[in-house]
Formats: C-alpha cells, sequence, structure tokens
C-alpha cells in the first residue's frame, strides 16, 4: 500500500501536463525580458537592465482572448500593483520589524485584492515576490530609491509596448472580437479575509526567520512560501513544496555548473533571457521540472552585479536552504488555509 502511494506521488510529481496554449505567452515573457537587460548591457549599466527586467514577468498575467482595451487595462492595472508593492518594499526597508509587519500587511492587501478580482494564476505571486525582494534591500538614500523605482517603471513601459505591439501584429490570432469577463463581485468576504490575513501572517513569519536566521537572501524564504501556498488543496501543496524542494536542489547543481562554464555578464543575459522562455512553457506543465530552470535564472538575476566576485557555492546552498525553509512554513500555512476545522475556529 505504502508503495503505492509513493509510486502515485512519484508519478505526480514527474508528469508533464498536456497544455494546448500556443507558445505565445513565452515568447512575449523571454521578449519582454530580453528588452531592458538588452538596454542595460549596451548602456553599461546592468543594474538598469536587472531591475527593469523584474517588471517583465507581470506579462504572464496578460490575458490571450479578449477585446484590445481590456487587455491592455488589465497590464496597465500590474503595472500599477508592481510600482506600488516595489515601493513599499523600498521605504520600508530601513528596520528588520518594521518592514516584517509592512510586509504582512501588503500581503494580506495583495491577496485580497487578487483574490476580489480572481486575477489568473500565478495570482498574488509576483506582486508578492517583488515586495521581497524590495523590502529585502538594505535601506538606501532616497535618491537611490527614487532611481530603482524609475528602473522598474521604465520595465513596466517596455513590457507595455512590446504587448501592445504583439497585440497589433497578432490581433485576430488572439479573438479580440471575444469579450473577456473580468468579474468584479468579490468572494465571499469572510473567506477571503480570512484567507488573506493567513497569507499575511505565514509571510511575515517567512521574511522573519530569514531576518532570523541572518540568511544573506531573505527574500527566498517569503518567495518559497507563497509559492508552496498557492497549492489549490492540502495535497497540492504538499506535492508542490516537494517539487519546489527537488527541483531546487538539482537547480542549483545546474547552476553552479553553468557558473564553472560561463564568464561574462552577456552570456549571463542571454541564459536568463533563455530560460524565461523555458520557463513560462514549463511551469503549467510541471512546476518541479520548472524549477529546474527557475533556479538558475533568479540566482543570476539576484546576483548579476556580484557573480563573478563572490564564492558560488556559499550563494547556492544559501539557496537552497532558504528553499527548504520556506517551503516548510508554507507547508504549514497551506494546511491551515485548506483544513476546514481550523479555519471554522478561525
Amino acid at each position: 500500500m505504502i508503495k503505492k502511494d509513493i509510486k502515485k506521488i512519484l508519478s505526480e510529481i514527474l508528469k508533464l501536463k498536456e497544455i494546448k496554449n500556443t507558445k505565445d505567452l513565452p515568447l512575449l515573457a523571454s521578449l519582454a525580458m530580453a528588452v531592458p537587460i538588452l538596454i542595460g548591457l549596451l548602456s553599461n549599466n546592468l543594474k538598469l537592465g536587472i531591475t527593469a527586467s523584474l517588471a517583465a514577468i507581470m506579462v504572464v498575467y496578460f490575458p490571450l482572448e479578449g477585446s484590445f482595451s481590456e487587455r491592455i487595462l488589465m497590464l496597465i492595472g500590474c503595472s500599477f500593483g508592481f510600482i506600488s508593492v516595489y515601493t513599499i518594499g523600498l521605504i520600508f526597508s530601513f528596520n528588520r520589524i518594521i518592514s516584517v509587519i509592512v510586509f504582512g500587511i501588503t500581503v494580506g492587501i495583495i491577496h485580497w485584492t487578487v483574490s476580489h478580482f480572481k486575477l489568473k494564476p500565478p495570482k498574488d505571486f509576483f506582486f508578492i515576490m517583488l515586495c521581497s525582494t524590495a523590502i529585502s534591500i538594505p535601506h538606501q538614500a532616497i535618491s537611490k530609491i527614487a532611481e530603482n523605482i524609475g528602473y522598474l517603471t521604465f520595465g513596466t513601459l517596455s513590457t507595455c509596448l512590446i504587448v501592445f505591439l504583439y497585440c497589433l501584429i497578432v490581433g485576430k490570432k488572439s479573438s479580440l472580437n471575444k469579450t473577456m469577463n473580468i468579474p468584479h463581485i468579490p468572494l465571499e468576504i469572510k473567506k477571503n479575509v480570512i484567507e488573506s490575513v493567513i497569507f499575511a501572517v505565514f509571510l511575515s513569519i517567512a521574511l522573519g526567520a530569514g531576518y532570523y536566521l541572518n540568511l544573506a537572501n531573505p527574500y527566498w524564504v517569503a518567495v518559497a512560501c507563497i509559492a508552496v501556498m498557492q497549492g489549490s488543496s492540502a495535497r497540492h501543496i504538499f506535492l508542490r513544496s516537494i517539487q519546489r524542494v527537488i527541483g531546487t536542489l538539482i537547480g542549483v547543481i545546474f547552476c553552479w555548473g553553468i557558473l564553472l562554464l560561463v564568464n561574462n555578464p552577456w552570456e549571463i543575459c542571454i541564459l536568463i533571457i533563455i530560460f524565461q522562455f523555458i520557463v513560462e512553457y514549463l511551469v503549467p506543465r510541471n512546476y518541479g521540472i520548472a524549477m529546474i530552470f527557475i533556479t538558475p535564472m533568479t540566482i543570476f538575476l539576484s546576483e548579476a552585479s556580484t557573480l563573478f566576485s563572490k564564492n558560488h557555492i556559499l550563494f547556492i546552498q544559501g539557496r537552497f536552504f532558504n528553499t527548504l525553509v520556506g517551503s516548510l512554513i508554507g507547508i504549514v500555512g497551506g494546511y491551515i488555509v485548506y483544513h476546514e476545522k481550523i479555519r471554522e475556529i478561525i
């Protein structure tokens, strides 16, 4: 019986789902990532390219069907959300205790808003990821904060421009005449509020754990936590946590191998663009396999400026440990989200 259960779990972990969607979204995502990165490289300002490329991730929320105005408005809304959470993160990074509290409140607001409008997957993941990344950056002068916000804003503008051109060129293919059903009716208010509070508490715990353990990149703990908690059921959360840990383990080994072969920023940036396409193609099909490519891509993005001056083993080990801690916290949080008796008590 136990062997059958193990085999069933392994088959679910390794299974590639059949997805009928086109390669448009992966292509858009990699192109949106490529533009700011290449501009940063050509202008000898890698920080500009990397910071702006973070905004390119919002293209995953772009609906491939619907009227032109609805789709563009959706992206503009996501742009506003990205800039807002990133700004909050940068402003409140001056104190760890305050940053954990503000991060928790922001997470609760993000989760409630995304649930209210039923934003498509990955739902609140990238908004929370961006906020946790910004709030973990050592506090900077006002001029530097404004500079970083400007870089991210540039990334949102370039992404919107790329998507706008896509709509003009591939308009018929995207069923422009089909009206999107963007809901404006909230979920059950009590359920939504309770979920938002649970997410806020456990994401705060995750970030706080990263600070308490004095980890180099505490936001990785929070990112791992939200990734696991986003499972659609208690079982899915358990499988997702296994996929994330195993995928990250293989991914850090893969990343270490890459860093033995590449030795300049151009090669790293080209790999980020390639990995972005692969990740967007694989995530809906198998999250665990996608993690093998997500891991080196996020390491390259977060460590691009110091990638060749640090000990590779140290931050690769750190990434795996952070993921393990965040996944464990996410499992507990996800269990509470989907455990009806506990929710009734709350």
